[in-house]
């Protein structure tokens, strides 16, 4: 039985102080669901809820090492109404998987016919060296966006986190250069498309896209209200970060998201 807005499926996202999404990996999901044009209905959860939640539903772990349970997590119904639901952690998981349960031509695939292996290259060996990158830039403001049960949470799982002090200005203006370069490097390949589009294969958007666009949407929701580096991000590599991003824009506007009232 396919997910409808009455019996959607249940997207497990990590949360802000404010109870709003903010962390890349689950966003990736969140543009998976939404280019599917699936129904879901969001759960948000603070650190120290992750665990217990998991363990609640029945999860298994998915490391032997801390961390054991992560997000994303989406919970998709099933066929028998007495039935458990179908539950699938990590989000390259979770997008082959909604390719699978909901395929093309009635669902958009999230990977094109052929790209299953260059995708999943580009995730294990590409991907780390953006995050590399781009991470730096937002830790640090990460204490101005969590909750106070989260921030405890983190340095009492992992210990002080020297990522979370403040960086002084020539530290912070480092961080910036390095990821401006790791884009603008990114941008010359991109390069090679010809213009028939702005994501990486071009006019059709695919995985690799939702994880790029997972670190831009982390730097935006992590940056201070003084701050202007996301604005500067989007002008870098003459204005291709700004297109690109609204192309990602767009697939969260199209949202499949189910709103709870009351």
């Amino acid at each position: 039985m396919a997910a409808t807005t009455k019996n959607p499926i249940i997207f497990y996202d990590l949360a802000d102080a404010n109870s709003k999404s903010w962390s890349f990996n689950p966003y990736k999901t969140r543009l998976s669901l939404n280019y599917k044009h699936l129904p879901y209905r969001v759960v948000y959860l603070s650190f120290p809820d992750i665990e217990p939640r998991l363990k609640e539903l029945g999860m298994s772990p998915v490391s032997e090492t801390f961390p054991r349970y992560t997000l994303p997590v989406i919970a998709d119904p099933s066929a028998d109404p007495e039935g458990k639901p179908t539950y699938v952690s990590d989000s390259f998981k979770i997008a082959l998987y909604l390719d699978e349960k909901y395929p093309a031509p009635k669902y958009p695939a999230i990977f094109s016919p052929g790209t299953h292996g260059l995708q999943s290259l580009l995730m294990t060996e590409y991907f780390p060296t953006l995050i590399s990158a781009i991470i730096p830039l937002c830790l640090p403001n990460l204490p101005g966006i969590l909750d106070a049960r989260s921030i405890e949470h983190i340095i009492r799982t992992r210990g002080p986190v020297a990522a979370f002090e403040p960086t002084s200005k020539e530290a912070k203006a480092e961080f910036v250069k390095k990821a401006q370069e790791k884009l603008d490097t990114l941008a010359q390949s991109l390069a090679h498309n010809d213009g028939s589009g702005p994501f990486v294969l071009g006019k059709q958007v695919s995985f690799i896209d939702f994880s790029i666009g997972g670190l831009l949407h982390f730097v935006q929701k992590s940056e201070p209200e003084d701050s202007t580096v996301f604005d500067e991000l989007l002008n870098w590599s003459d204005g291709k970060w700004g297109i690109y991003w609204q192309g990602i824009q767009q697939i969260e506007k199209d949202s499949s998201e189910v709103t709870v009232h009351g």
